[in-house]
């Protein structure tokens, strides 16, 4: 096994640096990348859930957040507050490493609907054959891989799957981004267990990957040490609620009866490809900000006449206060 390029354990002592930004941190990048940086990821190397190296990769990525890419960064992490909290409720429902939740930084940079050229969508950046695979629904009416609910909680089923195949977090990882067929052949092909191992036989973005989820998570842990300053976006919400919807949904009616805007309604709700989508066997998921909701239950009891059920019911708000017995 390759032994990972950090420091010396002796050396744990520098886990003690100050939280401040340093003028080191601001005036040489040399000594940042060759002192700061290793001795806070010799801090944390127990603490995740994968064995941490520190080479050339990964110092590449973290370039790119730090030096070259400081606005993107701030933008990207500006988002947190509006996706995090669905994120760490599903991590917590699977019991899965909290570090995970960085997963959505390295792959779309929190825009949930964002899409690369080979055509995978949203948060988790699935692609349409595993999305459908795992149950999400695309149609003229809805992508689910753009819902921050509905991919979030497939992600984690998927992640947890695949960490079940291979009890290894970096190889279920690597299994993520070039499936675990790939990675499997790998391990086959060389007789080894470790990511480290058998990357040399993955495909060059594979490769790359666990080193940029390591520079990605280390700037969400370490980015007030580096001086950024996370930006809100126009329309994130401060606290929000998330409802599940075994009905049609009417988004335009939504916001003209909750007293806000359609677009930041279309904003928080990405997976709708429009105002109206119909009942489909699954449920849709709605988010809400938290001034909508008084009105919003005014809603619900109007449509709960109307169909004579329940309309909505909520399943998680963004305090982690759970308002019903199941959600997913």
């Amino acid at each position: 096994m390759k032994a990972p390029t950090l420091l010396p354990t002796m050396l744990l002592a520098g886990c003690l640096l100050s939280s401040s930004v340093s003028h080191a941190e601001q005036s040489d990048w040399t000594e940042v990348v060759t002192h700061d940086i290793p001795y806070r990821l010799l801090c944390v190397q127990d603490q995740w859930p994968f064995e941490v190296h520190y080479n050339e990769q990964v110092q590449e990525e973290l370039s790119s957040y730090l030096r070259t890419g400081r606005r993107e960064a701030e933008a990207m992490l500006g988002r947190t507050p509006q996706y995090f909290p669905i994120i760490e409720h599903y991590l917590k429902v699977y019991q899965l490493p909290q570090e995970l939740k960085y997963i959505p930084l390295l792959e779309s940079r929190l825009h949930p609907a964002v899409e690369s050229a080979a055509g995978a969508v949203g948060l988790w950046q699935f692609m349409p054959g595993t999305a459908k695979g795992l149950g999400l629904h695309i149609n003229g009416h809805v992508d689910e891989r753009r819902s921050p609910y509905q991919s979030t909680e497939t992600a984690m089923r998927y992640l947890s799957r695949l960490y079940q195949q291979f009890g290894d977090w970096a190889l279920a990882l690597a299994a993520y981004n070039c499936g675990p067929g790939r990675v499997r052949k790998a391990l086959r092909q060389t007789g080894c267990s470790s990511f480290w191992d058998i990357e040399h036989k993955l495909p060059r973005q594979t490769r790359r990957y666990l080193p940029r989820l390591i520079a990605t998570i280390y700037v969400g842990e370490f980015f007030e040490q580096h001086g950024l300053q996370p930006k809100q976006h126009q329309f994130h919400a401060d606290h929000f609620r998330v409802f599940r919807i075994h009905h049609s949904v009417e988004l335009d009616e939504i916001a003209r009866y909750c007293e806000v805007s359609l677009p930041w309604l279309r904003a928080l709700n990405p997976g709708y490809l429009g105002d109206y989508a119909p009942r489909q066997k699954t449920p849709h998921y709605l988010i809400l900000p938290e001034q909508a909701l008084p009105y919003f239950a005014r809603y619900i009891d109007k449509e709960s006449r109307k169909v004579g059920t329940d309309y909505a019911i909520a399943v998680l708000d963004s305090q982690w206060k759970r308002r019903a017995a199941t959600g997913g």
